[in-house]
């Protein structure tokens, strides 16, 4: 990991130590309320030429930065889960890749849940869900990259996948990752030919039952927001910076 990732990931732990416990159904959201008037036919065209210009400016590299995991660690897929691991204690993660709040939990807890994966400390169990499918432009990542990472789990690459679409997560209500994107990364990692067409159908299949399972049995007073995470079945104040640290004690 680069300096620049190091630094990325230390500004998103002093986040997350700030960050509310779970986003609200619908994750967080932004708007940009814009006041008065636009006199004119040349301040038209000026404003009009802008907007053109920053909708087809993403803010996201050319290709998928990959960025290896902090630890190496076995996966399978039972379901629409992705079980990583087989320790005493099981943690349940609940996660939307376009969720921002996601981003910083996986930045401050990320490492230490692979490494008590690897050292067979903890069973971690990956729920990639979609609840932000309008909150990218075009609309759709969110199921993009879940089944993404369902794929990976079957081709043997998620650790990597996971940690990559967390460390360079596009924003939510911008731009998204690609279809084409998301498929050149799994090639890269060494995934088969047919990689994509696991993202279609497989892959998006088990993101929808992930999904409605995630609504059965993580919702919470609010509804059902990601990062919603479960120790051994019970729900986790994650805004206890102690959480998984005591989760884990003598284990």
């Amino acid at each position: 990991m680069g300096g620049a990732e190091r630094a990325e990931r230390k500004r998103r732990q002093q986040a997350a130590q700030a960050a509310p416990a779970a986003a609200p159904e619908g994750g967080r959201s932004r708007a940009l309320v814009a006041g008065g008037a636009v006199v004119g036919l040349i301040a038209l065209v000026v404003v009009g030429g802008i907007l053109l210009q920053n909708r087809g400016d993403t803010g996201l590299p050319a290709a998928i930065p990959v960025v290896a995991p902090s630890a190496d660690y076995p996966v399978e897929v039972r379901g629409g889960v992705v079980v990583a691991g087989d320790g005493p204690v099981t943690i349940d993660v609940y996660e939307d890749f376009l969720c921002p709040i996601c981003g910083d939990f996986e930045a401050a807890y990320g490492d230490q849940l692979e490494q008590a994966t690897a050292d067979g400390r903890a069973s971690v169990r990956y729920h990639p869900v979609a609840i932000l499918e309008g909150g990218s432009d075009p609309e759709g990542y969110s199921t993009l990259a879940a089944a993404t990472a369902f794929c990976a789990a079957d081709a043997g690459i998620f650790p990597t996948v996971h940690e990559s679409l967390f460390a360079t997560q596009p924003d939510e209500g911008g731009s998204g990752w690609t279809r084409a994107q998301l498929v050149e990364l799994g090639r890269e990692l060494g995934a088969g030919e047919d990689f994509g067409r696991c993202i279609d159908g497989e892959g998006a299949q088990r993101v929808e039952s992930a999904t409605r399972q995630g609504r059965q049995e993580a919702s919470g007073p609010d509804g059902f927001g990601t990062p919603a995470v479960l120790v051994d079945g019970e729900t986790a104040d994650i805004g206890d910076g102690d959480w998984l640290d005591d989760a884990l004690a003598g284990r």
